[in-house]
């Protein structure tokens, strides 16, 4: 920093310190109180007690509304739970044991995944179901001979 800059930020700030003078010398007097604002409205003790009701009025609409939101989910809670999954019951013919499986998860009551269960083939189908057809994976390798992708061989066969 050189002498020239450093003399200039401090003219600066003596300037900043006498145009803020005003108002720190009016902010401390307040503080001490030898200024009170507002003085048709009352004393400083009318002033506290009206600042404590607020606070109490505000701490019991903050009661009501939590009360209002704990039955609020009460409510979801019940709704979820008599809403039935969607199963599908399957029973065992060598052991006798009925497995429900449920459609979303593809799990019994067990933890289980079925036996015909594929979870790459459910995969490709989550991903076509998402993408509506979406885009194919490029074929990365050598084609063995030319073929035609206009033509239809699946009628030709």
């Amino acid at each position: 920093m050189t002498a020239r800059c450093k003399k200039r930020r401090n003219q600066n700030n003596a300037i900043r310190r006498v145009k803020n003078k005003v108002k720190e010398v009016k902010k401390l007097k307040k503080m001490l109180g030898f200024i009170e604002e507002d003085v048709g409205e009352g004393s400083l003790m009318d002033k506290l007690k009206d600042i404590t009701e607020q606070k109490k009025k505000e701490q019991e609409q903050e009661i009501i509304k939590k009360e209002a939101m704990q039955e609020l989910i009460e409510k979801e809670r019940n709704k979820i739970v008599k809403k039935k999954d969607k199963t599908i019951t399957v029973v065992n013919p060598k052991t006798n044991v009925t497995h429900r499986y449920n459609v979303k998860t593809k799990r019994d009551q067990f933890g289980q995944f079925p036996v015909w269960h594929n979870p790459r083939s459910e995969r490709k189908k989550y991903i076509v179901r998402k993408n509506k057809g979406g885009k194919r994976k490029p074929f990365h390798g050598k084609r063995l001979h030319y073929v035609n992708r206009t033509s239809n061989w699946a009628l030709l066969a």
